[in-house]
């Protein structure tokens, strides 16, 4: 009996995840049922009906992996310690609490694989369907699944290193026997050519198309960009911690170069103009304006669950959904610090006034100030203020809100009324996980920085060019749109650079694969407990060498144990 339990948690994993059936138009009629392998992908329209059964998947892993496994583990959000027992995956991921039993951990690493899983039907059964005289609708598909993979085991590796690699579909028991690739092998032998080969199957984004020869652009499939910009990430990755193979860092300049040639050729593409249009992106109606990929969610069954998860209880004068339990995590006092920042400028008439960045309060971070009455029902049960603090950084003294909460991707009522928008998306919302909003994968200002770091990291050039000078003139085009002053310094490119990174992304699940990468993650985590005081359930013991992976989860382990080495810092 032990046995069949602990082989049906491959099953789940594996053997159980066949292709999805789905409606062409998969942002509104996600996939409901599972086919057999043997009976599809008969046809083009089956085909593509099977690979966009995988992206419908993606759904979940907004939640999973860029809130939880990412914002909420990094430096960005600090999470009551919840001593005395209390369990939340908030507080066990950000105090580094977190055991290889925590389900969110087991979660991450069973959507993923089964994103693999059903990636790996697709390819193998695709080859064998006729598409007749559409051969480039075939290569499209295989693109897109090559792209879907190589992500999927991307995610995998920064999250838990060494893994099993699966090419190919398998039973329960053959999947059981697959043992771990160390990372570089996985990045070496899967990740980056499965990339490239995306990358060399895919057309441009807009010439994208669907089994009737019409457009697929607006429904968010990732073409050849999508997959040049994965992987100057991939290969940027690869040069920092704990690849450290720095010759990497050339490659990765040459694909994100590619992206910034092309938006430049192409009017500036992907790129907001201004600080409105920075804004305005984060709205529904602007899903796939600016960012290159974004995993896509509509109302009725493929909705944004992670703004509920990152939200307090708001007033039905922000939203008519309540997050159901208020988010344990707020942004971090040091990133709040960045958004109290005031700036000088000079307004139409020639008086010198003084602004915020125009990312910050009531677009990426809100303040919980919701006094009884705001709304009807809103009661002293629900009331909540601001707390305060004055905190120094870098000899700069300011009072900071120590209980702001990410704002970015809710569509509240206020912020749309404000941006000009009328239309009542939350009257099509059927619960509070259904929120039509996209989240970014990877945006333009996402590559510029990146190609920024390469930059800064090359210092001068033979010919004499300062790239440290070109990686400020980066970061500073991206700070003046949002108001900041810009930086002069460039020698201090670098650290600009990181800081402009955590501002620009905050609630994006970038920032702790950054600081991962640049191994600053421990000195920033423990300096962050310090912030805090070091409270109760909080120890810098917990943030030991080799946490900067997750374990290997215990399901995965009982399987077959002793099979999979756990990672280090996990042993118990």
């Amino acid at each position: 009996m032990k046995k069949d339990i602990k082989k049906s948690l491959w099953i789940l994993l594996l053997a159980a995840l066949l292709p999805l059936s789905a409606c062409e138009d998969f942002l509104n009629s996600p996939p409901v049922d599972r086919l057999s392998a043997e009976g599809f992908y008969l046809t083009p329209k089956q085909s593509e009906q099977g690979v966009v059964g995988v992206y419908s998947l993606l759904r979940s892993l907004t939640s999973t992996q860029y809130w939880f496994l990412s914002e909420v583990r990094s430096d960005n959000v600090w999470a009551r310690p919840i001593p005395n027992g209390g369990f939340r995956n908030y507080s066990e991921l950000s105090n580094f609490r977190a055991l290889p039993s925590l389900d969110i951990i087991n979660n991450g690493w069973n959507q993923w694989y089964r994103v693999i899983y059903d990636a790996n039907t697709a390819l193998s059964k695709i080859p064998g369907c006729n598409f007749g005289t559409n051969e480039a609708f075939k290569d499209q598909l295989m693109g897109e699944l090559y792209f879907l993979r190589g992500w999927a085991y991307f995610e995998l590796v920064r999250l838990y290193g060494n893994i099993p690699i699966v090419n190919t579909p398998l039973s329960p028991d053959d999947a059981a026997n697959v043992p771990q690739s160390d990372a570089k092998t996985v990045y070496d032998t899967r990740i980056v050519p499965d990339l490239l080969e995306a990358k060399n199957l895919l057309p441009l984004e807009q010439d994208l198309k669907n089994v009737v020869g019409a457009s697929a652009t607006a429904y968010g499939r990732a073409g050849q960009l999508a997959a040049t910009a994965m992987l100057g990430k991939v290969y940027m990755t690869m040069a920092g911690f704990p690849v450290n193979d720095a010759s990497k860092r050339a490659l990765a300049k040459s694909e994100l170069k590619a992206i910034i040639d092309y938006s430049e050729a192409n009017g500036n593409q992907f790129w907001a103009p201004d600080s409105i249009e920075w804004r305005k992106q984060w709205m529904s109606e602007y899903n796939n304006t600016y960012s290159i990929f974004a995993i896509q969610h509509r109302s009725g069954g493929t909705g944004n669950t992670a703004i509920s998860e990152m939200s307090m209880e708001w007033p039905s004068t922000y939203s008519r959904w309540t997050p159901g339990i208020s988010c344990e995590g707020w942004l971090e006092k040091s990133l709040v610090f960045e958004f109290t920042k005031r700036y000088p400028y000079t307004d139409a008439g020639g008086t010198p006034q003084t602004r915020k960045d125009a990312r910050g309060f009531g677009y990426t971070l809100y303040s919980a100030n919701f006094p009884v009455g705001i709304a009807p029902g809103w009661t002293a049960a629900h009331a909540v203020a601001p707390t305060y603090e004055d905190i120094t950084i870098d000899g700069e003294t300011l009072t900071i809100e120590t209980n702001a909460y990410i704002y970015k991707f809710l569509n509240s009522y206020p912020k749309r009324a404000e941006l000009g928008f009328t239309t009542d998306i939350q009257s099509i919302m059927t619960a509070r996980g259904e929120w039509p909003v996209n989240y970014p994968v990877i945006r333009y200002e996402d590559v510029l920085l990146m190609y920024a770091e390469i930059l800064a990291s090359e210092g001068t050039n033979g010919d004499g060019t300062v790239n440290t000078t070109t990686a400020l003139g980066i970061v500073n085009k991206i700070r003046e749109r949002a108001g900041c002053t810009p930086e002069t310094d460039a020698t201090k490119a670098m650290e600009f650079i990181k800081r402009e990174r955590r501002i620009e992304f905050a609630g994006e699940g970038i920032r702790w694969f950054d600081i991962v990468r640049w191994n600053d993650w421990r000195q920033n985590i423990l300096d962050m407990f310090t912030r805090y005081g070091n409270p109760e359930a909080t120890s810098p013991n917990n943030v030991t060498v080799g946490r900067h992976l997750y374990p290997i989860p215990e399901e995965q382990n009982n399987v077959k144990p002793g099979f999979y080495i756990q990672n280090e810092g996990y042993s118990f």
